[in-house]
């Protein structure tokens, strides 16, 4: 009896002890104090072969509410395995986003198409988010960021435009209050921040605090600014006196104010009418008309954690009713910091189909209230980490997001973008007409519609060539190579579905195939000049076959020639001498006329009938036919 008393005591206190323990770590926890909350909970659950589903849970909970995604899976595991996968949508969505935050994303993505196999319309939504994110694979990426030098250990994020600089969030301790501290991850209170811009490089310097006379003890947070950057509406949190208020469950939640920029204060500020206590209101964002606020919100009625709502503003100030922005935006999970260019809405979240952890989507406007398909914007805006807070200056190509990826310098860093200029692959490969061999080594130069060139490169040893062009223009392909006739080739994209042209298609004709050799001189490939009898203007006919002459010239730029026109021995000798020096002149000018370098002809001699190809000589009974192949022109080369 004696020993069993003092056992008996002991295994007593230790129940004692045990369950101050678990209320100790319920208070944390829902004071949102994760970080002692997890050390508690990890007292209670070490050791223990089957945990408490509940305290397992919590403790997924506080490492994912503190973006420790790694400890937060194992924990998420654990409660899958404790539930038999019974688990809300929440919290699947919560483990689902930590394995991918871990790269497990094949275990991920069978997990989703297990979980959702009941909902055929949610499951094909988010097979064609996948496929979307898939077909951004391998492609050549579409932006360049960059980490900014102004990143503090700590937090900074949420980057808005506000005139030549850029606002931000921060929890870069200020220098009068050192101890506040937000015990959900142990950093100071947010701060509102400024920073000079570079429209150039995008980098930002001169870091300063904005608005000093409304920024607390406290949260103040994401801001967005009219236009005209005279009205400004912020988040803050619930204040009175410069103290914290709470709501009925012990919270402060966060408001969204409006208020008026004067210098460097706002003034007048007030909260907005749709803000409740009972719930948090913030990530406001002003369209550029100034006509509708978009905020996020947990307030009831959404459809998951937090949801993106707007409210229109009426020409008097006063706002319309708040509308949630539907089931193509909003999801069970997360959806916030909107942001609007263009005919895109651009958002964070952790429920639509991603990389892991919060990932930037957009979705096109394609009415008043209505949205198309959430697309992911790959990577490198978005990692297996948290991205979000993305904005963008269409006229720039460059813009800004924040991100608690590995490799930056604190808890969330600011990212600079800007936007790699869209191109077209155009890829072929040249060959002989003839032998349809392929032709290395061809100098190809490429115009724009203004003629203007745009680059030289050459093929390869196997013939194959392949630039990288703007898609927006229509463009002149010009194939030279010597001994070969240039090729020229309009190439219009409108027909191109994808960023791609093949123009494989391209053939170069050998010089030899122009040139005919006779007695050992060269001539032009080309059929008779006939002239009309006693006649030397240019007819239909010749007009036809002086252009051959025309484009063989163009085509060989180096050629140089001489003319020899020729007469049949009908009429006297010396007519049909002065006629053929007439032909050879009208010959010359029509060449000169369509662009020929006359320094290019050396001669256009007339040799009457003292060249006949036959032996319809004066005095000699010849038909019209034979006759008629006498009156010619040769056009021999003299140079190439």
């Amino acid at each position: 009896m004696k020993i069993i008393l003092p056992i008996f005591a002991l295994f007593l206190t230790n129940i004692l002890l045990a369950q101050n323990t678990r209320a100790e770590a319920n208070e944390y926890f829902q004071n949102l104090n994760f970080i002692e909350a997890i050390n508690v909970y990890q007292q209670l659950e070490s050791n223990k072969k089957r945990p408490k589903p509940l305290f397992v849970e919590r403790l997924a909970e506080s490492y994912f509410n503190i973006n420790d995604y790694a400890n937060a899976k194992i924990w998420y595991e654990k409660l899958y395995a404790l539930k038999e996968k019974r688990v809300d949508e929440v919290t699947f969505i919560r483990y689902v986003q930590c394995l991918k935050a871990c790269q497990e994303y094949i275990t991920a993505n069978n997990l989703i198409r297990e979980y959702y196999n009941y909902d055929e319309l949610k499951l094909a939504t988010i097979l064609e988010q996948e496929k979307y994110l898939d077909s951004l694979i391998g492609e050549t990426p579409t932006y360049e960021i960059r980490n900014l030098e102004i990143n503090s250990p700590l937090s900074d994020f949420a980057p808005m435009y506000y005139k030549d600089a850029i606002v931000f969030s921060s929890s870069r301790a200020p220098e009068s209050s050192e101890d506040a501290e937000y015990s959900w991850n142990k950093q100071p209170y947010l701060s509102i921040l400024t920073a000079k811009r570079d429209t150039t490089t995008g980098e930002l310097k001169d870091v300063q605090k904005l608005h000093s006379n409304i920024q607390s003890s406290f949260h103040e947070g994401t801001l967005t600014y009219s236009s005209d950057y005279k009205t400004v509406y912020f988040t803050q949190n619930y204040l009175k006196d410069n103290d914290l208020q709470v709501n009925p469950k012990g919270f402060s939640n966060m408001q969204i104010l409006r208020g008026e920029v004067k210098g460097d204060s706002i003034v007048g500020a007030v909260s907005l009418k749709f803000n409740n206590p009972k719930y948090s209101f913030g990530h406001p964002y002003l369209t550029e008309d100034g006509k509708r606020l978009y905020f996020v919100s947990n307030m009831f009625g959404g459809f998951g954690e937090t949801d993106i709502y707007y409210v229109d503003i009426r020409e008097d100030g006063k706002l319309g009713p708040a509308t949630n922005l539907g089931p193509s935006v909003n999801t069970p999970g997360r959806e916030m910091f909107p942001f609007i260019a263009g005919q895109y809405l651009y958002f964070a979240s952790d429920s639509h189909f991603g990389l892991g952890g919060l990932d930037i989507f957009k979705a096109e406007i394609e009415s008043e209230n209505g949205f198309g398909m959430a697309k992911n914007m790959g990577m490198p805006i978005n990692s297996n980490m948290d991205d979000f807070a993305f904005i963008v200056n269409n006229s720039e190509n460059t813009g800004y997001f924040s991100s608690n990826r590995i490799d930056g310098k604190g808890d969330d860093d600011l990212y600079a973008f800007n936007k790699i200029a869209e191109t077209m692959v155009y890829k072929g490969t040249v060959k002989d007409e003839i032998s349809q061999s392929p032709i290395p080594e061809v100098k190809i130069k490429v115009y724009n519609r203004e003629k203007e060139l745009v680059l030289e490169t050459t093929t390869d040893q196997q013939g194959n060539f392949e630039v990288a062009l703007s898609p927006s223009v229509n463009h002149i392909f010009a194939f030279f190579k010597l001994e070969y006739k240039q090729e020229i080739k309009m190439v219009n994209n409108a027909d191109s579905p994808n960023l791609f042209k093949d123009i494989s298609n391209t053939v170069l004709t050998t010089f030899s195939s122009f040139v005919v050799n006779e007695g050992g001189v060269e001539k032009v490939r080309v059929n008779p000049i006939f002239f009309n009898l006693n006649r030397h203007n240019i007819t239909y006919k010749a007009a036809a076959e002086l252009d051959k002459i025309v484009s063989f010239m163009n085509a060989f730029p180096s050629v140089k020639i001489k003319i020899e026109a020729h007469t049949d021995s009908r009429a006297s000798d010396t007519f049909n001498l002065e006629l053929s020096n007439n032909r050879a002149k009208s010959t010359q000018e029509y060449l000169v006329y369509m662009g020929i370098d006359p320094s290019r002809i050396e001669s256009a001699i007339g040799y009457g009938e003292s060249r006949l190809i036959n032996n319809c000589a004066n005095g000699v009974p010849c038909s019209n036919e034979d006759h008629l192949a006498n009156r010619r022109c040769d056009f021999i080369i003299i140079g190439k």
